[in-house]
């Protein structure tokens, strides 16, 4: 990890849905608070158990955040790109990290201290109002996420995930994933093994047509959205 000076540039602000409705001479207050730190690929950057006094803001790249079970096996919770702000809870609570957040590429990440945004949020009082929209829909995709690994079968949950990421109106469904094979398995609650398996199954049925290992073309939206209703 390396740490640079300030940032004194507006990137990591405007692209961040809790800063970016501030005027510029506001965002001009808030950008010396801002530090940037660049993550290697792999690098942890913050680990479960840690105490945390900071939130981060994702520049560019991807981190994923994950439990680990007592075998070891790794759950993934969420995949973050560039905009999104992952270290929230030291906001608010008084704990440790109750996850890992590793970088799945090399990453720039700008970061700004707990007291410091707490002072913002008391000046700037829709800061803590998007910060809790932003929280109150994490919750809701984890309960989903849940709900999905304890009641539906593996092929039911590729096809629910593969429909969330397209709109009904799209005229070609292409769902990119942003993540590997074994970053899906894993946030879907199964092995890569069953993943293959279960897209092999869904594509015999002409659903889908997996075009790489990183796009899946959606042949049949109703087809699969029957299928994921049926099963």
């Amino acid at each position: 990890m390396k740490d640079n000076n300030h940032n004194h540039d507006h990137t990591c602000l405007v692209t961040v849905p809790i800063f970016n409705h501030l005027e510029l001479e506001e965002l001009n207050q808030i950008t010396d608070l801002i530090r940037s730190k660049k993550y290697s690929k792999g690098e942890l950057i913050f680990s479960h158990g840690q105490k945390s006094d900071t939130l981060y803001i994702i520049r560019k790249g991807q981190i994923k955040t994950y439990y680990l079970s007592e075998n070891s096996k790794e759950h993934i919770l969420r995949i973050l790109t560039p905009g999104e702000f992952i270290g929230e809870l030291s906001l608010f609570l008084n704990e440790t990290n109750n996850a890992y957040a590793e970088a799945m590429t090399d990453c720039e990440i700008c970061t700004i201290k707990k007291d410091d945004i707490s002072k913002l949020m008391e000046v700037y009082p829709n800061i803590a109002l998007k910060i809790i929209n932003e929280l109150s829909s994490r919750l809701k995709n984890v309960e989903k996420q849940v709900s999905w690994i304890a009641t539906e079968q593996v092929e039911v949950r590729i096809a629910l995930y593969l429909l969330e990421q397209v709109s009904p109106t799209q005229i070609e469904k292409i769902v990119h994933l942003n993540m590997t094979k074994k970053d899906w398995a894993s946030y879907l609650g199964t092995t890569p093994e069953s993943l293959s398996r279960k897209l092999g199954l869904l594509e015999d049925k002409n659903l889908i047509r997996q075009i790489d290992n990183q796009h899946i073309l959606i042949s049949d939206y109703k087809g699969l959205e029957d299928f994921s209703n049926q099963v």
